[in-house]
């Protein structure tokens, strides 16, 4: 049997065409296989001027060797004295929501701390698998068509989130990776089947159907147009004010009407604190769009009030 040859990973053409060469950067590193692929490939590019790289480590203080293979990760690619911050995450209940807690954590600090430094654009290590498995838990969750169509965030507030490594396979990384030579640690909770993610990532490969899976995933993704349906019909004014061009809106049929709320919804839950909306609450809100508001108090809807600002009638996410 032949050894399958793998094509070498390479994301030059995504930095050259996603950002310019001055911009400043973040690169969330773990220290696991992932994200060091992800921060040797964006070193060995040469695309970005090194001091407007910046590296910020989460320590999760799960696993007692943590710390110290943050340290040896640190010593061995020479990152002393350069733009490397580590944050210490702290969660009272180690195992329930553990990993949903840890990445909501994670994503609103690489928020904080990437305003604080001016920076515009985080780098995170997913790769092709992470797709596939997350499209398989939204799933079995049953999410909408909005969910199975757009799996990862592109921004996250005002911040862009890149990952270049989302067409590679695991397999490829480590393929990657072992040429190369590098130096990375394993998570040993990744093989703990305590967790949701880690049972899916088992049951895809034991049951062979991570193809039969992709196939399903890119077919969503080809609706991705849904979500931007909103996008005719609510304008941003403020943080989380929103002016409903409400003519436009009410000459939709109810289907469409469905449809544009839920993707309004689904674009901004960010805002929400994680705050699911319903179907009951989607018809809650167009029943109220089709009462005359010009004189009428703000009226409350899912996660807000619906009101006149201006003389516009506005949805006040709350």
């Amino acid at each position: 049997m032949t050894k399958e040859v793998l094509p070498p990973l390479s994301i030059k053409k995504y930095l050259q065409n996603n950002l310019s060469a001055d911009k400043k950067i973040l690169i969330s590193l773990s220290c696991g296989i992932d994200s060091t692929v992800l921060f040797d490939l964006i070193i060995k590019s040469k695309y970005f001027n090194n001091k407007n790289i910046y590296y910020l480590i989460f320590d999760h203080q799960k696993r007692s060797e943590g710390k110290y293979e943050i340290k040896q990760f640190i010593k061995h690619y020479k990152l002393l004295n350069k733009n490397v911050f580590i944050k210490k995450l702290t969660l009272k209940d180690k195992l329930s929501g553990f990993q949903e807690k840890s990445r909501s954590i994670r994503y609103d600090f690489l928020f904080k701390f990437s305003k604080k430094r001016n920076i515009e654009d985080i780098f995170l290590g997913h790769h092709l698998d992470d797709l596939n498995e997350t499209f398989f838990l939204r799933k079995i969750q049953q999410s909408s068509a909005f969910g199975l169509s757009n799996i990862f965030i592109q921004k996250y507030k005002e911040i862009k989130i890149h990952r270049p490594l989302k067409k590679y396979s695991k397999k490829q990384i480590k393929s990657h990776a072992n040429k190369n030579r590098l130096v990375w640690f394993e998570d040993r909770s990744n093989l703990e089947l305590e967790y949701t993610r880690n049972k899916i990532r088992n049951y895809l490969y034991s049951r062979k159907i991570f193809k039969q899976i992709n196939s399903e995933r890119i077919t969503f993704s080809k609706i991705l147009h849904l979500n931007r349906l909103h996008q005719n019909f609510f304008k941003r004014k403020q943080n989380k004010i929103f002016e409903i061009e409400i003519e436009k809106f009410n000459n939709l049929n109810d289907t469409l009407k469905f449809f544009t709320i839920q993707s309004f919804y689904y674009e901004y839950r960010y805002l929400l604190l994680k705050k699911q909306i319903r179907d009951e609450n989607i018809r809650n809100f167009i029943k109220i769009l089709k009462a005359h508001l010009k004189n009428s108090k703000d009226l409350s809807v899912f996660s807000g009030k619906i009101g006149v600002i201006n003389k516009k009638i506005c949805i006040n996410l709350t």
